[in-house]
């Protein structure tokens, strides 16, 4: 009897040692787990609103922007920074903050604004790629035929400021959209066009982080946060508006959240990782 009481309090103490042993081991991984998704934080004069960096999660150190935190672990991304529906009067604005930066970035223009600034937009490097000439969903939407009147005339644009043809594009409100289904009669026109542009040798693509600058984001600080939340590894392909200042406004603060943390700037290419939404329609 007494053997076997000493044996139970032996494995008692054996396994309350195992329960604190594995337990300390837990924490100590979790403490590394949380070290290393930190990320660096540009300087807090930057922004107004630092509690909602802090709402979503994202850990607030103070960084020098002479150079990249030689501390931190780079993330092998990519940020692609898009914008839509211009050039408009804020896009000469957009394009002197890239040329600080030396980032080049991607442009899906529509039939308004000045030729000149598609020009510049060119010149200094960027993609000008493809978006609609006119961006009314009840014309570009109403037959495959309309569409590619449409896209024609938008790329007859760029053809004669460029003087190349453009194959790049982005559907007017991207290829899941389902507002097409408004105009289109019935026949799934998104199904159809998502293909008929890769047969007439167009590339087209969506994006995978949204600042949220055509809805609920109207400062600059909302669109920073939206954008700096929703990063990762990989390809990130950022839907931004020219036509917006505020969403210009936020771009210097992108770009350099980004160096930060290890990300490079790419302009979209034919070559580029392809980044595509579930087509609803």
């Amino acid at each position: 009897m007494k053997i076997r009481k000493h044996k139970l309090i032996i494995s008692s103490l054996v396994a309350a040692f195992g329960v604190t042993f594995f337990s300390l081991i837990g924490t100590l991984m979790a403490s590394e787990i949380v070290a290393s998704q930190a990320v660096v934080m540009p300087e807090r004069s930057w922004y107004s609103n630092y509690d909602d960096l802090e709402v979503l999660g994202l850990t607030t150190f103070e960084a020098n922007f002479d150079g990249i935190d030689e501390n931190f672990e780079h993330t092998n991304g990519t940020i692609y920074l898009t914008f839509d529906d211009g050039p408009g009067e804020y896009t000469d604005r957009l394009l002197d903050i890239l040329k600080s930066y030396n980032v080049k970035a991607t442009f899906f223009v529509t039939g308004k604004g000045d030729d000149a600034t598609i020009k510049r937009e060119y010149d200094e490097g960027h993609t000008v790629a493809l978006h609609t000439f006119s961006h009314r969903y009840d014309l570009v939407y109403r037959s495959v035929e309309a569409y590619f009147n449409d896209l024609n005339q938008v790329a007859e644009r760029v053809k004669n400021i460029t003087g190349e043809e453009a194959k790049i594009i982005r559907f007017p409100g991207g290829s899941s959209n389902a507002v097409s289904a408004k105009y289109d009669g019935g026949i799934r026109i998104m199904s159809i066009l998502s293909q008929e542009v890769l047969n007439r040798g167009y590339v087209y693509f969506d994006w995978n982080v949204a600042s949220g600058d055509a809805a609920s984001a109207s400062t600059s600080d909302a669109v920073f946060v939206n954008v700096a939340a929703h990063l990762k590894e990989g390809a990130n392909v950022v839907l931004q508006h020219d036509i917006k200042g505020y969403s210009v406004d936020a771009v210097g603060r992108i770009i350099e959240y980004g160096l930060a943390n290890g990300y490079d700037f790419q302009p979209l290419k034919v070559d580029s990782p392809v980044v595509r939404h579930g087509v609803n329609n």
